[in-house]
């Protein structure tokens, strides 16, 4: 494992999901004090130290020192006064970042999210291309790339999937043509094994299904924040609240936001915090976890059900998690249960501002709604991942699945983003 003092983290993305929670770890110290003296946080969206809830008060046994780096568009068009791309990235991380010369692990948690998905191919390449020829360009000493995938690089935006689970690494070489020139898996691969050709540095591609973590600005693509503002909303206008021992004289049920079949295919979660700390630890182990390896990542080996998950987040909220609603129900009473996440916080978002909770909607996922809403409509077929690879790896932290949901709900709370 390489615990070299001259270790420089640059965590591109940290505002996201993943790259909040790679910070987060690497300023907890994981696997080790020492492991990287230096981590470099580098965020497009504006984001400020006071409000990044990470832990950066120093301690005995010594926190990386850590560089906050905002409003950075890794999109450079070579339109600026470099002539191109990468020089125009350099340029910018050498003024931001004094010492952007010595970077040695990349973390790149970075993606643009466009409605024309050959478009999105082309933007995300451009992206990582920039930053990779801007390394170097600077010289850096690089030794590791990481960056995720996910479970669009099985075919799972083909409906009823396209792999016979569970999926497995090498399956992802066997994509349609047609579908996988709208992922840009692929094309990262291609890039990354080119330019690492005669280099001290190497890379690898982690691959999450659902991914369920905090980040104190919201995430567009995040089904945890999308569901707890749901759930803590529904709680609060059917009389529970968190700091008051009286309830309601009969129990509060929440049913699940889909269908049956959605509600009982088998998937794989995956906390951040999990994501972050194998990120690390391949990051740390080029031998075994380098050479372009592909690894799935998930909490438990064990495949996960929302059957399963659903009526514990509800009962974080004390209510009663249960079945789909069937679609010929047509009791008016039961009109908000049959109203999906995203209708319900939109038209109840103000409850939230009522009780001084102004950063839950400006935190909220926005955007992703929709694309949210739908997890338990069209997700409805098994899809789990193997991760015999992952624990070859030596990798083997295993959790419960619905810890990491619980561990979010409550880093939600305290950042003022849900009741």
């Amino acid at each position: 494992m390489d615990s070299s003092q001259s270790n420089h983290a640059l965590v591109l993305g940290a505002s996201g999901l993943i790259g909040w929670s790679v910070v987060n770890q690497l300023l907890s110290n994981y696997p080790m004090p020492g492991s990287f003296p230096r981590v470099t946080a580098l965020t497009n969206r504006p984001v400020g130290l006071e409000e990044s809830c990470w832990p950066t008060e120093r301690l005995s046994t010594g926190r990386p020192s850590l560089r906050l780096v905002s409003g950075v568009d890794l999109r450079c068009d070579g339109r600026g006064d470099s002539g191109n791309g990468p020089q125009e990235l350099a340029k910018t991380l050498l003024e931001r970042v004094e010492d952007a010369h010595t970077f040695t692990h990349v973390y790149y948690f970075v993606f643009t999210s466009l409605q024309d998905h050959l478009e999105e191919v082309a933007v995300n390449k451009r992206m990582l291309e920039n930053v990779i020829g801007a390394l170097e360009i600077l010289g850096a000493p690089l030794k590791f790339v990481v960056f995720p995938g996910g479970t669009r690089g099985y075919g799972i935006y083909t409906p009823g999937g396209t792999f016979t689970p569970p999926l497995a690494e090498d399956m992802v070489n066997n994509l349609p043509p047609d579908y996988a020139k709208t992922v840009v898996y692929p094309v990262f691969r291609e890039l990354l094994t080119k330019a690492c050709q005669g280099k001290s540095w190497t890379w690898c591609e982690i691959c999450p299904d659902a991914i369920i973590g905090f980040t104190p600005n919201g995430s567009q693509f995040s089904l945890a924040l999308h569901w707890a503002q749901y759930l803590s909303l529904y709680a609060h206008n059917h009389g529970l609240r968190p700091q008051e021992t009286e309830r309601p004289a009969a129990p509060v049920t929440i049913p699940f936001p889909g269908n049956e079949a959605a509600y009982d295919s088998k998937f794989t979660p995956v906390s951040a915090k999990t994501l972050a700390c194998f990120a690390i630890h391949a990051s740390m182990d080029p031998n075994n976890c380098g050479g372009g390896r592909l690894f799935n990542i998930g909490d438990s080996v064990k495949p996960a059900k929302f059957r399963e998950i659903w009526p514990r987040l509800a009962a974080w909220f004390g209510m009663e998690g249960t079945s789909p609603v069937a679609p010929s129900a047509d009791d008016a009473s039961n009109d908000d249960k049959k109203v999906m996440p995203g209708q319900y916080i939109a038209q109840h978002q103000d409850v939230f501002l009522g009780k001084g909770l102004h950063r839950a909607v400006k935190a909220g996922v926005g955007a992703g709604s929709s694309q949210l809403d739908s997890v338990g409509t069209w997700l409805t077929f098994d899809r789990q991942l193997s991760l015999k690879k992952l624990r070859d790896s030596g990798f083997n932290e295993e959790k419960d699945p619905v810890d990491g949901w619980l561990e979010s709900f409550e880093a939600f709370r305290k950042a003022g983003l849900i009741f």
